[in-house]
Protein backbone atom coordinates (compact mmCIF):
# COMPACT_ATOMS: atom_id res chain seq x y z
CA UNK A 1 0.00 0.00 0.00
CA UNK A 2 1.07 3.56 -0.59
CA UNK A 3 -0.10 6.87 0.81
CA UNK A 4 -1.00 8.94 -2.25
CA UNK A 5 -2.48 12.44 -2.59
CA UNK A 6 -5.94 12.65 -1.02
CA UNK A 7 -7.60 10.91 1.91
CA UNK A 8 -7.64 7.21 2.68
CA UNK A 9 -6.80 4.40 5.04
CA UNK A 10 -3.89 1.95 5.07
CA UNK A 11 -3.29 -1.11 7.26
CA UNK A 12 0.07 -1.63 8.91
CA UNK A 13 1.15 -5.03 10.29
CA UNK A 14 1.70 -4.77 14.08
CA UNK A 15 2.07 -7.78 16.40
CA UNK A 16 1.62 -5.88 19.71
CA UNK A 17 -1.90 -5.72 21.11
CA UNK A 18 -4.54 -8.11 22.41
CA UNK A 19 -4.76 -9.53 18.85
CA UNK A 20 -2.07 -9.70 16.13
CA UNK A 21 -4.34 -7.85 13.65
CA UNK A 22 -2.84 -5.02 11.58
CA UNK A 23 -3.38 -1.41 12.67
CA UNK A 24 -5.30 0.98 10.43
CA UNK A 25 -3.93 4.47 9.81
CA UNK A 26 -6.32 7.08 8.39
CA UNK A 27 -4.48 9.70 6.40
CA UNK A 28 -4.77 12.87 4.39
CA UNK A 29 -1.97 13.82 2.03
CA UNK A 30 -2.40 17.37 0.68
CA UNK A 31 -1.39 17.96 -2.94
CA UNK A 32 0.91 20.69 -1.60
CA UNK A 33 2.81 18.35 0.74
CA UNK A 34 6.37 17.50 -0.30
CA UNK A 35 8.24 14.47 1.12
CA UNK A 36 10.55 16.87 2.97
CA UNK A 37 7.51 18.50 4.59
CA UNK A 38 6.04 18.21 8.08
CA UNK A 39 4.15 15.17 9.31
CA UNK A 40 1.37 15.52 11.89
CA UNK A 41 0.27 12.50 13.92
CA UNK A 42 -3.07 12.95 15.69
CA UNK A 43 -4.36 10.60 18.40
CA UNK A 44 -8.13 10.14 18.72
CA UNK A 45 -10.30 9.99 21.84
CA UNK A 46 -12.06 7.18 23.67
CA UNK A 47 -14.54 6.47 20.88
CA UNK A 48 -11.57 5.29 18.78
CA UNK A 49 -13.00 7.28 15.86
CA UNK A 50 -9.78 7.88 13.95
CA UNK A 51 -11.74 8.56 10.74
CA UNK A 52 -13.63 11.47 12.37
CA UNK A 53 -10.39 12.94 13.73
CA UNK A 54 -8.83 12.69 10.26
CA UNK A 55 -11.87 14.48 8.80
CA UNK A 56 -11.76 17.24 11.45
CA UNK A 57 -8.05 17.88 10.83
CA UNK A 58 -8.15 17.55 7.02
CA UNK A 59 -8.72 21.24 6.10
CA UNK A 60 -6.02 22.28 8.56
CA UNK A 61 -3.58 19.82 6.96
CA UNK A 62 -4.41 21.28 3.54
CA UNK A 63 -4.04 24.86 4.79
CA UNK A 64 -0.60 24.16 6.25
CA UNK A 65 0.63 21.59 3.71
CA UNK A 66 1.16 18.91 6.35
CA UNK A 67 0.87 15.12 5.92
CA UNK A 68 -1.81 13.96 8.40
CA UNK A 69 -1.67 10.48 9.97
CA UNK A 70 -4.26 9.22 12.46
CA UNK A 71 -3.45 5.72 13.78
CA UNK A 72 -6.53 3.80 14.92
CA UNK A 73 -6.27 2.11 18.31
CA UNK A 74 -9.26 -0.17 17.75
CA UNK A 75 -11.14 -1.61 20.71
CA UNK A 76 -10.45 -5.26 19.72
CA UNK A 77 -6.71 -4.85 19.40
CA UNK A 78 -6.25 -2.29 22.21
CA UNK A 79 -9.16 -3.01 24.59
CA UNK A 80 -10.14 -0.59 27.33
CA UNK A 81 -8.07 2.09 29.02
CA UNK A 82 -5.38 -0.47 29.86
CA UNK A 83 -4.21 -0.87 26.26
CA UNK A 84 -4.87 2.65 24.97
CA UNK A 85 -4.92 5.41 27.62
CA UNK A 86 -2.46 3.59 29.88
CA UNK A 87 -0.25 2.17 27.11
CA UNK A 88 -0.38 -1.42 28.44
CA UNK A 89 2.23 -0.53 31.08
CA UNK A 90 0.56 -2.99 33.43
CA UNK A 91 -1.47 -6.18 33.05
CA UNK A 92 -4.95 -6.61 34.52
CA UNK A 93 -3.45 -7.66 37.85
CA UNK A 94 -1.45 -4.42 38.05
CA UNK A 95 1.93 -6.05 37.33
CA UNK A 96 4.42 -4.14 35.17
CA UNK A 97 4.57 -5.49 31.61
CA UNK A 98 7.87 -5.80 29.68
CA UNK A 99 8.46 -2.66 27.65
CA UNK A 100 8.27 -4.70 24.42
CA UNK A 101 4.53 -5.11 25.14
CA UNK A 102 3.84 -1.38 25.57
CA UNK A 103 1.36 0.15 23.11
CA UNK A 104 3.79 3.10 22.86
CA UNK A 105 6.22 1.01 20.80
CA UNK A 106 3.43 -0.24 18.53
CA UNK A 107 2.59 3.42 17.91
CA UNK A 108 6.20 4.26 16.99
CA UNK A 109 6.48 1.35 14.56
CA UNK A 110 3.14 2.05 12.87
CA UNK A 111 3.87 5.76 12.44
CA UNK A 112 7.31 5.00 10.97
CA UNK A 113 5.76 2.51 8.53
CA UNK A 114 3.05 4.97 7.46
CA UNK A 115 5.63 7.74 6.96
CA UNK A 116 7.60 5.35 4.75
CA UNK A 117 4.43 4.59 2.72
CA UNK A 118 4.14 8.32 1.99
CA UNK A 119 7.85 8.67 1.18
CA UNK A 120 8.36 11.12 4.06
CA UNK A 121 12.01 12.16 4.37
CA UNK A 122 11.94 13.65 7.87
CA UNK A 123 12.95 11.59 10.88
CA UNK A 124 10.38 13.19 13.11
CA UNK A 125 6.72 14.08 13.39
CA UNK A 126 4.51 16.55 15.24
CA UNK A 127 2.39 14.77 17.86
CA UNK A 128 -1.08 15.89 18.98
CA UNK A 129 -3.38 13.91 21.24
CA UNK A 130 -6.89 14.91 22.34
CA UNK A 131 -8.83 13.49 25.33
CA UNK A 132 -7.98 9.76 25.63
CA UNK A 133 -5.37 10.47 22.94
CA UNK A 134 -3.89 13.13 25.25
CA UNK A 135 -3.74 10.54 28.01
CA UNK A 136 -1.77 8.27 25.68
CA UNK A 137 0.40 11.16 24.46
CA UNK A 138 1.56 12.41 27.85
CA UNK A 139 2.28 8.89 29.16
CA UNK A 140 4.12 8.05 25.94
CA UNK A 141 6.18 11.22 26.40
CA UNK A 142 6.98 10.58 30.08
CA UNK A 143 7.91 6.92 29.54
CA UNK A 144 9.73 7.00 26.19
CA UNK A 145 10.86 10.63 25.96
CA UNK A 146 9.06 10.82 22.58
CA UNK A 147 12.48 10.99 20.87
CA UNK A 148 11.11 11.44 17.34
CA UNK A 149 8.49 14.06 18.18
CA UNK A 150 9.43 17.52 16.87
CA UNK A 151 6.62 18.97 18.97
CA UNK A 152 4.17 17.48 21.47
CA UNK A 153 0.75 18.89 22.30
CA UNK A 154 -1.45 17.33 24.99
CA UNK A 155 -5.07 18.50 24.70
CA UNK A 156 -7.92 18.11 27.21
CA UNK A 157 -6.80 14.91 28.94
CA UNK A 158 -9.26 13.65 31.56
CA UNK A 159 -6.61 12.34 33.95
CA UNK A 160 -2.83 12.44 34.19
CA UNK A 161 0.05 10.30 35.36
CA UNK A 162 2.07 12.68 37.51
CA UNK A 163 5.85 12.68 36.95
CA UNK A 164 6.59 11.46 40.49
CA UNK A 165 7.71 8.11 41.79
CA UNK A 166 6.00 8.20 45.23
CA UNK A 167 2.58 7.45 43.68
CA UNK A 168 1.66 4.14 42.04
CA UNK A 169 0.76 3.98 38.35
CA UNK A 170 -1.48 5.27 36.81
CA UNK A 171 -1.58 8.17 39.30
CA UNK A 172 2.21 8.42 39.31
CA UNK A 173 5.20 6.56 37.90
CA UNK A 174 5.74 4.27 40.92
CA UNK A 175 6.23 0.64 39.89
CA UNK A 176 6.91 1.49 36.23
CA UNK A 177 10.11 1.37 34.19
CA UNK A 178 10.16 5.18 34.01
CA UNK A 179 13.66 6.62 33.95
CA UNK A 180 14.69 9.81 35.75
CA UNK A 181 17.12 10.73 32.94
CA UNK A 182 14.33 10.44 30.33
CA UNK A 183 12.11 12.66 32.50
CA UNK A 184 14.82 15.30 32.88
CA UNK A 185 15.19 15.40 29.09
CA UNK A 186 11.41 15.62 28.61
CA UNK A 187 11.11 18.57 31.01
CA UNK A 188 13.56 20.49 28.80
CA UNK A 189 11.48 19.87 25.66
CA UNK A 190 8.87 22.43 24.49
CA UNK A 191 5.86 20.30 25.46
CA UNK A 192 2.55 22.15 25.09
CA UNK A 193 -0.45 21.52 27.29
CA UNK A 194 -3.57 22.74 25.46
CA UNK A 195 -6.63 23.30 27.64
CA UNK A 196 -10.11 24.33 26.55
CA UNK A 197 -11.22 27.11 28.89
CA UNK A 198 -14.79 25.77 28.72
CA UNK A 199 -13.80 22.14 29.42
CA UNK A 200 -15.06 22.64 32.97
CA UNK A 201 -18.03 20.26 33.29
CA UNK A 202 -17.59 18.23 36.51
CA UNK A 203 -20.31 15.86 35.26
CA UNK A 204 -18.96 15.32 31.73
CA UNK A 205 -19.96 11.73 30.78
CA UNK A 206 -16.42 10.60 29.91
CA UNK A 207 -14.57 12.40 32.72
CA UNK A 208 -12.49 9.83 34.68
CA UNK A 209 -13.80 9.41 38.23
CA UNK A 210 -11.24 7.22 39.98
CA UNK A 211 -10.40 8.76 43.38
CA UNK A 212 -6.84 9.59 42.26
CA UNK A 213 -8.21 11.32 39.13
CA UNK A 214 -10.78 13.32 41.10
CA UNK A 215 -7.95 14.44 43.41
CA UNK A 216 -6.39 16.16 40.37
CA UNK A 217 -9.34 18.54 40.02
CA UNK A 218 -13.10 18.60 39.47
CA UNK A 219 -12.88 19.03 35.68
CA UNK A 220 -10.40 18.75 32.81
CA UNK A 221 -9.32 22.39 32.81
CA UNK A 222 -8.34 22.20 36.50
CA UNK A 223 -6.65 18.80 36.08
CA UNK A 224 -4.50 20.14 33.25
CA UNK A 225 -3.20 23.03 35.36
CA UNK A 226 -2.58 20.63 38.25
CA UNK A 227 -0.49 18.37 35.99
CA UNK A 228 1.50 21.34 34.71
CA UNK A 229 2.15 22.51 38.27
CA UNK A 230 3.28 19.01 39.36
CA UNK A 231 5.60 18.72 36.35
CA UNK A 232 7.15 22.14 37.03
CA UNK A 233 7.70 21.13 40.65
CA UNK A 234 9.25 17.78 39.68
CA UNK A 235 11.64 19.53 37.26
CA UNK A 236 12.65 22.00 39.97
CA UNK A 237 13.34 19.16 42.43
CA UNK A 238 15.39 17.33 39.79
CA UNK A 239 17.32 20.51 38.95
CA UNK A 240 16.16 20.11 35.35
CA UNK A 241 15.36 22.93 32.92
CA UNK A 242 11.62 23.24 32.33
CA UNK A 243 10.35 24.35 28.91
CA UNK A 244 6.72 23.24 29.02
CA UNK A 245 3.91 25.74 28.64
CA UNK A 246 0.13 25.91 28.84
CA UNK A 247 -1.97 27.28 25.97
CA UNK A 248 -5.63 27.85 26.81
CA UNK A 249 -8.41 28.10 24.23
CA UNK A 250 -11.20 30.58 25.05
CA UNK A 251 -14.78 29.41 24.52
CA UNK A 252 -13.87 25.81 23.63
CA UNK A 253 -14.91 22.84 25.74
CA UNK A 254 -14.33 19.15 25.11
CA UNK A 255 -14.15 19.43 21.33
CA UNK A 256 -11.41 18.05 19.08
CA UNK A 257 -12.51 20.28 16.18
CA UNK A 258 -12.41 23.44 18.31
CA UNK A 259 -9.05 22.57 19.85
CA UNK A 260 -7.57 21.57 16.46
CA UNK A 261 -8.43 24.95 14.96
CA UNK A 262 -6.41 26.66 17.73
CA UNK A 263 -3.61 24.07 17.70
CA UNK A 264 -2.75 24.04 13.99
CA UNK A 265 -1.20 27.54 13.69
CA UNK A 266 0.92 26.86 16.80
CA UNK A 267 2.09 23.43 15.67
CA UNK A 268 2.48 24.05 11.93
CA UNK A 269 2.94 27.82 11.67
Amino acid sequence: AEIVVGSGRVEVPEPTGATPAPMPVWYHRPASWAPSGKVAVVLHGLRRDADRYRDEWRDLADRHGVLLLVPEFGQDKFPGTRWYNFGNLQDDAGRATPSAAWSFHAFDRVVLAAMAMAGAQRDGFILYGHSAGAQFTHRYTLLTGAPRAEAVMIANAGSYTLPRFDRPFPEGLGGTAADQAVLRAVFARPVLLQLGEADTDPNHPSLPRQPWAVAQGSHRFARGWHFFDQARRAALEAGAPFAWRVVTVPGVGHSNAGMAEAAAPILFG
